[in-house]
């Protein structure tokens, strides 16, 4: 007679989701295993066997807070290349500011994940596409834009999660964001 499986799948999706309110609410100091398993009606057994430890736990909340944020960064291209690079920087900061602490997990993640990955692929997809319908300048180094514009927005979200932006600035973000992106516009024929 086989034995049945006590932790399933569907307890690791609850420990998961439990673990992802928790820090969503109250930041990744407030994830405490046992608490997390007592919330799931389990042990900590469970979060041993179904993620290896705190770490595998921490690797699954890191893969899904930057499944969560890219859906943020699913922004259709439209007929305007220059608008789409604005778009794209406001849905970046709006899954920012919707779950801070998860953006904050994001973040404290695999750097070459986010580099490559998260952030700046599809900056450079759009910056490369602006440069391509000639809304930029054609020298323009599409990789060098986009890391410019990541860190123009990352810099300013960070800033404005940590409430050190100057008030009224928040709502100067889109200016700033088409200033930017003006200094990079093609000459006009």
């Amino acid at each position: 007679m086989v034995r049945p499986k006590v932790h399933d799948e569907a307890l690791r999706d609850r420990l998961l989701r439990h673990a992802l309110e928790r820090v969503s609410a109250d930041g990744m100091p407030a994830l405490s295993l046992r608490a997390l398993a007592a919330e799931c009606d389990t042990s900590t057994t469970a979060v041993y066997s179904l993620f290896g430890g705190k770490a595998g736990l921490l690797t699954a909340l890191f893969d899904e807070a930057l499944r969560r944020f890219r859906a943020h960064l699913a922004v259709p291209p439209g007929n305007d290349t220059l608008d789409d690079l604005v778009q794209l920087a406001l849905a970046y900061r709006q899954g920012a500011l919707a779950q801070p602490h998860l953006f904050e997990v994001v973040f404290d993640g695999d750097p070459q994940e986010l580099a490559s990955g998260a952030a700046l692929a599809p900056l450079r997809e759009f910056v490369q596409r602006a440069v391509e319908d000639d809304a930029l300048r054609p020298d323009l180094d599409p990789a060098t834009a986009a890391l410019a514009l990541w860190a123009t927005v990352h810099g300013w979200v960070c800033l404005q999660l940590r409430g050190l932006l100057p008030p009224g600035a928040e709502s100067r973000f889109e200016d700033a964001l088409r200033s930017v992106t003006a200094g990079w516009a093609a000459a006009a024929p």
